[in-house]
């Protein structure tokens, strides 16, 4: 990759421009710069970095700000950050992946299938035992975070209701089995991260192993992939090339694995996208179809993913998020680097 991106001139060293390709690539590097600075002075961020690729090809990447506390260590290409609910398209691919094999089947009811005991109170809706995996990742398993709340929020009450020292994953479930649903399974398309959580308590009842195994061994090595991971509120158990967050939080991204909790780099996650499609499918020739997502946590995280109908896949991530303004921040983003791509994108690779 290093030779493809020095024939593209992606150099970080200054060097005169020999060609017309040579500066088309200078005046591309320099509105991306620009764009950058100026989303990390809007957001706050430190550090950032970008991604840009096609047909699984890394065709330009950079670094920015300081990775570091201090200051002291200019931010490389290779760090990684939190993906926050830009780990859902990593968990659906890891899903549909276990479909095509035939160890997970679309239709299989998770209650059923997991087989945990509701809490206080028992099984407070019957409509429980009627959500599917296919629901789960539709977001249509029937809660409704904005009428009632999302419990991956709400761990340290949870733990408190149930009397638990130490939360896992299953009790979160048993907690949400003794609340009833907003709607009928499959009926309305309400954004859950509960369901995403189940889906990993899926996951490793179907393979025998945890979710981030699976996800480095069926996404991650196949791709050459080697930096996908779960964070953590502590900062000495984090990823050593994970970057700090200004303003930390002390959300416990273990029990949010498989709904928001992997960490990856810029780089790596443009390789994912150039494999499969962000509603699952694996990628080929005969597809073109047009997916973003955002993911952000309170106060550490703005991450972009894109694909785009041109063939141009991007990831963008900023390890800050400002809180009153952060829906429009990252429709601004993605916007106005939208528009970069759309004017230098024949410049990064055909």
């Amino acid at each position: 990759m290093l030779a493809s991106l020095a024939e593209r001139g992606f150099s970080q060293s200054p060097t005169a421009p020999d060609s017309a390709a040579q500066t088309d690539i200078d005046l591309a590097t320099d509105e991306i710069d620009v764009a950058m600075r100026d989303f990390m002075e809007w957001t706050g961020a430190a550090a950032a970095t970008v991604a840009v690729g096609r047909s699984g090809e890394i065709t330009f990447e950079k670094g920015y700000g300081y990775s570091d506390r201090r200051g002291k260590s200019q931010t490389r290409t290779d760090v990684t950050m939190r993906l926050a609910s830009c780990t859902k398209p990593v968990t659906r691919a890891l899903v549909e992946s276990l479909v095509l094999e035939g160890v997970i089947d679309r239709e299989t009811r998770i209650y059923e299938f997991l087989g945990i005991v509701p809490g206080n109170g028992g099984l407070a809706d019957e409509r429980v035992k009627l959500i599917t995996i296919q629901h789960l990742i539709e977001h249509r398993g029937g809660w409704d975070r904005d009428a009632t709340f999302d419990p991956m929020f709400r761990t340290d009450e949870i733990a408190k209701e149930l009397k638990i020292a130490r939360l896992e994953k299953h009790h979160i479930a048993r907690y949400m089995w003794s609340r009833p649903l907003q709607s009928d399974p499959g009926a309305e398309d309400h954004y859950s991260n509960f369901g995403y959580l189940l889906l990993g308590l899926a996951i490793e009842k179907a393979t025998g192993e945890s979710y981030l195994h699976n996800v480095r061994e069926r996404i991650g090595k196949p791709l050459g992939i080697d930096d996908l991971s779960i964070s953590s509120a502590v900062r000495a158990a984090r990823p050593s090339r994970e970057v700090f967050y200004e303003n930390e939080n002390r959300l416990n991204l273990r029990l949010r694995d498989s709904s928001s909790g992997l960490v990856a780099s810029a780089p790596s996650m443009c390789k994912f996208l150039g494999a499969w499609w962000m509603d699952g499918v694996p990628r080929n020739d005969y597809r073109n179809v047009y997916f973003y997502h955002f993911g952000s946590h309170p106060h550490t995280t703005t991450t972009i993913l894109e694909q785009r109908l041109d063939g141009l896949d991007y990831v963008l991530m900023l390890n800050a998020r400002r809180e009153e303004t952060y829906h429009e921040d990252n429709a601004r983003i993605r916007e106005r680097f939208s528009e970069v791509l759309d004017r230098i994108g024949s410049s990064l690779g055909d």
